[in-house]
């Protein structure tokens, strides 16, 4: 009975030790992986967001989330690096193939009143 303490005492110890060395070994590779960030590179966001990388600077990086929309993120932000192979069959059934340019010519869309001011005055919507 009185060897039980100093056994608990070291089996807790130990698991202490492996946890701490375990964050640690996740922190180093994580932070490697920050620091092999290349532009080109596909990669996704702790919250989710898939960018290409556009642009890399101290603690930042500049994620194109489509075709000329460029976000500025914390570079702690990029979770991993994925691989196009990663990304195959994510959405099945989706079309792949690439939407056509916007063509101004077209008369199909919305078209706002844009020669009407745009006010927040309640009192003026009323009016009209």
């Amino acid at each position: 009975m009185e060897l039980l303490f100093p056994i608990v005492l070291v089996v807790l110890v130990g698991f202490m030790f492996l946890s701490v060395r375990r964050q640690k070994k996740a922190a180093a590779q994580v932070q490697e992986m920050q620091d092999a960030l290349q532009p080109g590179a596909r990669v996704q966001t702790t919250s989710g967001m898939y960018g290409t990388v556009v642009g890399l600077a101290d603690g930042v990086v500049d994620l194109e989330l489509a075709p000329g929309v460029v976000v500025r993120w914390n570079r702690l932000a990029v979770r991993e690096v994925v691989h196009a192979d990663d990304l195959a069959g994510s959405f099945p059934g989706a079309d792949t193939t690439p939407a056509d340019a916007f063509d101004e010519d077209d008369d199909t869309g919305y078209d706002a009143d844009v020669d009407r001011p745009i006010t927040l005055d309640k009192k003026a919507d009323s009016d009209s």
